[in-house]
């Protein structure tokens, strides 16, 4: 079995390098790789030697996670005592500047027809309640695209204001596909955020929430340690790797179909307002949700 390993090891993708004592016990073909060194020049040698960063020294002794730029790469490293587990996450990271380009002119190339449909829709006169239901209801739609444009955008965050969140919930409930669904709202904390954005990210959670996850939903809002937290819970199955539904284009969600950008635009969205996005698995649920500073 000690020998199968040793040889999935040598085998890898992903670099492993093992140390005793800040010295260099064994390290598999691609942390050589990865670090640009000669295995049998620094195996048995400092640690130093063979990482050549201090900053992956560092992290290599007091453990933790990070993602470096080391000699043209960037690197996602993973300490635990003795090892070292490394990921070459160069590509990924070319993908992603490729789609923020192409996101620019996505978002460009909307801008013009949105600004064009908006007009037009408010010179319709509604005839029947029925006509004057829809056309409200496509007006809201243009107005959540245009803001949509705007995130895409990469636009600076809108003006803050300190509001309850249970404001945004009738809009929410108008939009998303609430029938049959049992749904428990607590949003009895202030944030200070920008509403709209604030509004896209929950829109987002809670679709979805609604689209793959199981009843009860709960959107909720805490305080702890001077931030508030606005989660969405679900009582689905747990999901192998939580903190992957963040990047563009991954769907880990079972029977998942979507573009793969929701919570991709849920931590961009935070983030631009001072605040982060999380996801885990607790007391059975599925939490996903966002965190502001209160101040």
């Amino acid at each position: 079995m000690k020998e199968a390993l040793a040889e999935a090891w040598e085998e890898a993708r992903e670099g492993l390098l093992l140390h005793q004592d800040r010295r260099v016990v064994y390290l598999n073909p691609r942390a050589a790789e990865l670090l640009g060194v000669d295995r049998g020049k620094v195996l048995g040698g400092p640690l130093l030697l063979a990482l050549r960063d201090h900053r992956l020294e560092a992290l290599a002794l007091h453990g933790g996670e990070r993602r470096f730029e080391v000699r043209g790469r960037h690197l996602w490293a993973k300490a635990l005592p003795g090892r070292l587990y490394l990921l070459d996450e160069t590509e990924v990271q070319k993908r992603l500047s490729e789609l923020e380009e192409t996101t620019l002119l996505l978002a460009h190339e909307l801008r013009t027809p949105l600004a064009g449909i908006g007009p037009l829709l408010e010179a319709l006169t509604p005839r029947t309640r029925q006509e004057e239901e829809v056309l409200s209801l496509l007006k809201g739609e243009v107005a959540r695209l245009s803001r949509l444009v705007q995130d895409l955008s990469l636009t600076a965050p809108g003006p803050k204001r300190t509001f309850f969140p249970s404001e945004l919930w009738p809009r929410l409930a108008r939009l998303l596909p609430l029938e049959g669904r049992r749904v428990e709202v607590d949003l009895a904390h202030p944030v200070r955020a920008d509403p709209e954005r604030t509004f896209q990210i929950l829109l987002n959670l809670l679709d979805n929430a609604l689209k793959y996850g199981r009843d009860p939903i709960r959107l909720r809002s805490r305080e702890e340690g001077g931030r508030v937290f606005l989660e969405v819970r679900d009582a689905g199955p747990p999901l192998s790797d939580y903190e992957a539904l963040f990047r563009p284009r991954h769907r880990g969600f079972q029977g998942g179909a979507g573009s793969g950008l929701g919570l991709y635009l849920v931590r961009r969205l935070a983030r631009a307002q001072g605040g982060e996005a999380y996801a885990r698995r607790e007391g059975g649920e599925n939490v996903f949700g966002v965190v502001f500073p209160l101040d």
